[in-house]
């Protein structure tokens, strides 16, 4: 379910959306015209690494996939072992739909019989069917692993320009963890690190350290498990899903710093962001309004949010003895529920920043914006409701899985209170509720439903809720 919590939490938080417009297979969210912002991007599994997973394991040397732009195309990955850290990955792309029609283009409806081996030869050659990526990863600690990848992607424009991106990422850990395994809290410095201190990445001279000078050194040991992501792309593909067009960026930068997520308690995101260059729309009209947040300059986000979840009800029986579920998270029956509340504030400097203002009309009176510097500062409340409840622990072969889920958020607290006001004086003067007031109250609802089909497999809907406030009828 950890795929279906970053498919809600994209209501929330810009997170990176799944596409086949690229090789990567992924496309950046664009930050939304008010908060709270897009400042975590989950972890995901690179489309190379998945059809290289699915050839070793699945026994599938090439992979059709079809898309509504490209239609049939055929995948396929070269695995180079580089070293026990270091892996690279050849992924080439070739396009059946545009070979076929080739081939009919001087031949007619008998286009390859007529064609001889020669002619079909040469349309092998054309590069427009091919496309090519290229990704390296290396993993520089068994925390720390840097990324490279580089795609051209030739079925829509010969002259297309290769899109490159380099990401280091910092999985996050609790470092006062790793001093207990080096020295317990009284001990004295030990001359030579012990094997607990060799596996926690800490050197020989931390150990030497007083405590007191080692944890002010470190002292990251106080705050929650966090990641770091740093990722450069040139240019950056980004995804509005408010209208589905897609935009290039010549050149973007992102620094992320997130709390890994608990149960319960207090989390907080940190990015720093920064575009460069014009804008344009990837394969769409050119006449298209380019989103405020894309434009040059320099974003600051921060969010701190409290998160509280409780479990109504949850299965004491006993699972089946040796029997593996199909899946571990899915394993637990239960009735819970969760209430987030949190505040976000962004600073904006640059052309993003005269445009963004225009945009955040909704919350015109948390921001503040400064012409002569061109910056604006936009801050926000936001709040999110969600009911669990889920029978059967996907043990047995079928009619063992059955999960609902429901959430409600409020991404604008200052557009939900302006709406309650004019509701309420509605309501005092006796008239009948605008639908703008309504519609500013209303919460956007997802609701998903899963339920096993045989075995591990099993469908899920996912689907929104929306009120159509034109009709009068509503």
């Amino acid at each position: 379910m950890k795929k279906l919590r970053w498919a809600i939490d994209g209501e929330l938080w810009e997170l990176d959306a799944s596409t086949p417009r690229t090789l990567e297979g992924a496309a950046r969210a664009v930050p939304g015209k008010a908060l709270p912002l897009g400042l975590s991007r989950g972890t995901k599994l690179f489309r190379p690494n998945q059809i290289d997973f699915m050839q070793r394991f699945m026994a599938a040397p090439f992979l059709p996939s079809y898309t509504h732009h490209l239609g049939v195309t055929i995948q396929r990955v070269l695995s180079i072992p580089v070293s026990e850290n270091w892996s690279a990955l050849l992924l080439g792309q070739f396009n059946l739909r545009k070979f076929l029609s080739s081939l009919k283009e001087n031949g007619g409806g008998d286009g390859v019989r007529k064609r001889d081996l020669k002619s079909i030869g040469k349309l092998f050659l054309d590069k427009s069917l091919y496309a090519l990526g290229f990704s390296s990863e290396v993993l520089l600690t068994p925390d720390d692993t840097l990324l490279l990848s580089s795609d051209s992607y030739y079925a829509h424009n010969s002259s297309s320009i290769p899109r490159k991106k380099a990401v280091f990422h910092h999985k996050g850990t609790i470092l006062w963890e790793k001093y207990l395994k080096c020295r317990p809290l009284g001990s004295k410095p030990s001359p030579q690190p012990s094997k607990a201190c060799l596996g926690s990445g800490l050197s020989n001279d931390n150990i030497k350290c007083s405590d007191f000078f080692f944890l002010i050194f470190y002292g990251h040991w106080q705050f929650p498990h966090h990641n770091l992501t740093v990722d450069a792309a040139w240019p950056a593909l980004f995804v509005d899903k408010e209208t589905g067009t897609y935009w290039d960026v010549p050149f973007s930068m992102a620094i992320d710093l997130a709390s890994l997520p608990l149960d319960s308690g207090l989390s907080y995101h940190l990015c720093l962001h920064h575009n460069h260059g014009s804008p344009k729309q990837f394969q769409g009209d050119p006449i298209a309004q380019v989103p405020a947040s894309l434009f040059p300059g320099v974003s600051a986000k921060c969010a701190f949010s409290y998160e509280k979840n409780v479990d109504i009800w949850r299965s004491k029986a006993q699972k089946l003895k040796m029997v593996q579920p199909y899946d571990i998270f899915l394993s637990n029956p239960h009735v819970s529920a969760s209430g987030t509340i949190g505040a976000a504030l962004s600073a904006n400097f640059g052309e993003s920043s005269v445009r963004l203002v225009e945009d955040a009309k909704d919350i015109k009176q948390l921001s503040y914006h400064n012409p002569t510097l061109k910056s604006t500062l936009l801050g926000d409340i936001f709040a999110s409701m969600s009911f669990t409840a889920q029978h059967g622990n996907f043990q047995r072969l079928v009619s063992d899985l059955t999960r609902f889920h429901v959430r409600m958020d409020f991404p604008s607290g200052s557009k939900f209170l302006s709406g309650a006001t004019l509701l309420v004086q509605d309501l005092l003067n006796s008239h009948q509720p605008s639908p703008e007031a309504v519609k500013m109250i209303c919460p956007t609802t997802s609701l998903s439903l899963q339920q096993q089909i045989a075995g591990p497999f099993s469908f899920r809907v996912d689907s929104g809720v929306v009120i159509d406030f034109k009709d009068k009828g509503w």
